[in-house]
């Protein structure tokens, strides 16, 4: 089997895990999830503010006269306030957390309801909200009615067994069926909305995985086809100038000048055979020191690849164009500056991704913004990034440096 086939494997498999019936903690889209922890987080502090005003405006008025509800905003703001240091971090907020988070949301109201003893007063609208969340981020309806479910029997029970019970004579029980039945009929709502986006969303990812697998396949095409017999034209441009030695300096000039520019072609081809390890999720440093290696091999120029700091999970469009900007940088630096040495530099910071290449070249002249589209084309792609192209006319080697500057990016 070759190695192509098995990327398109690869990429079959994947595309089959995305189901919308069953649910694997993969299929949290990590956007989503953290869209929705920060939409439950201010939510949470909203509560709080709510809570606090309470209490200092007439906070002898409705259920607040419980000191115990005071201990139930301690557990409320300490998670409440980890999880939202973890978003302003840009850290991860995984499944486990938001399983946490509801969880959590479960218990407080739970208590809550437990104070008030049992089926009185109007707590208990707080399930709904957090049933609404749950559904939303977890893709299986079933899994969603378990929940509901199962806080459904927790109400239930603590209605039967706290205060004073169900009043019968009162007709308590059709209005606890009627409050059920309304939990039900929410995560039941929310969770087809959630659905139909879902199955939208999952079209858009399979035609996303087909283009995929088409670049791929051009990739494979270009390595086996174009670049192969571009390569073939060198080596015999190189065999016919050794040939040719001394003796016909005009001759040995132009072989010289159409050997490098039979170089320039073959790596401006590398450019879609390398770009497809993007494509087939490989990590963006992996994927760029493969890129210098080629470059060393092809123009002779010794490239060096460093990473600085743990890679998060980019997307593919913004690996893509990053990865265009390096190879950008990289051909400036083989066709204008007659660079010998040539460094490309990845750094993963906190506050910011930057892409960097240097060479030890002639440097930019004051006008090379508008020669060419090559500069253009790379400011164009970090401002899609949200970021800015920094370009040195005197680098840290001598010649020009070319940096891409980025926020940093998750998913």
């Amino acid at each position: 089997m070759s190695h192509y086939s098995q990327r398109l494997q690869v990429f079959t498999k994947a595309a089959s895990t995305i189901r919308i019936d069953g649910w694997t903690p993969r299929q949290i889209d990590p956007e989503v999830a953290r869209y929705v922890a920060g939409v439950s987080v201010w939510g949470r502090w909203f509560v709080c503010l709510v809570t606090a005003f309470e209490f200092a405006y007439r906070p002898g008025f409705w259920y607040f006269g419980h000191i115990e509800y005071t201990f139930l905003l301690v557990p409320l703001v300490a998670f409440n306030g980890l999880v939202h240091y973890r978003l302003l971090a840009k850290g991860w907020v995984t499944w486990h957390w938001l399983l946490l988070l509801s969880a959590m949301d479960i218990a407080i109201v739970t208590a809550g309801v437990i104070i008030q003893t049992g089926f009185p007063g109007f707590i208990f609208l707080a399930y709904y909200p957090a049933l609404a969340l749950f559904v939303v981020v977890f893709a299986s309806l079933w899994l969603a009615l378990v929940w509901t479910t199962m806080t459904a029997g927790i109400y239930t029970f603590v209605c039967l067994t706290a205060g004073q019970g169900l009043d019968l004579v009162a007709g308590h029980e059709k209005e606890l069926l009627a409050r059920l039945a309304a939990m039900y009929t929410l995560v039941l709502c929310v969770g087809l909305v959630a659905r139909f986006e879902r199955t939208r969303r999952q079209a858009a990812v399979e035609r996303a995985h087909v283009l995929q697998r088409e670049r791929i396949e051009l990739s494979q095409a270009v390595h086996d086809t174009t670049a192969q017999s571009a390569y073939m034209m060198g080596l015999g441009i190189d065999t016919a100038k050794a040939l040719a030695g001394d003796a016909n300096p005009e001759l040995t000039a132009t072989l010289d000048a159409t050997s490098r520019l039979s170089r320039s072609t073959i790596w401006e081809l590398r450019h879609p055979i390398n770009m497809g390890g993007i494509y087939e999720g490989r990590e963006l440093g992996s994927v760029l020191k493969s890129h210098a290696s080629s470059f060393t091999n092809v123009t002779s120029v010794p490239a060096e690849m460093t990473q600085a700091g743990v890679e998060p999970p980019l997307s593919i469009g913004t690996r893509g164009l990053l990865f265009s900007i390096a190879h950008n940088a990289l051909t400036n630096a083989y066709r204008h500056a007659g660079a010998s040495r040539v460094s490309v530099h990845l750094e993963f910071g906190e506050e910011a991704i930057r892409l960097s290449v240097s060479d030890d070249g002639a440097g930019l002249p004051d006008d090379y913004a508008e020669r060419g589209r090559g500069f253009a084309n790379m400011s164009r792609d970090a401002e899609r990034l949200g970021g800015r192209l920094v370009v040195e006319e005197r680098g840290i080697m001598g010649g020009a440096t070319v940096a891409c500057v980025i926020p940093p990016k998750r998913g």
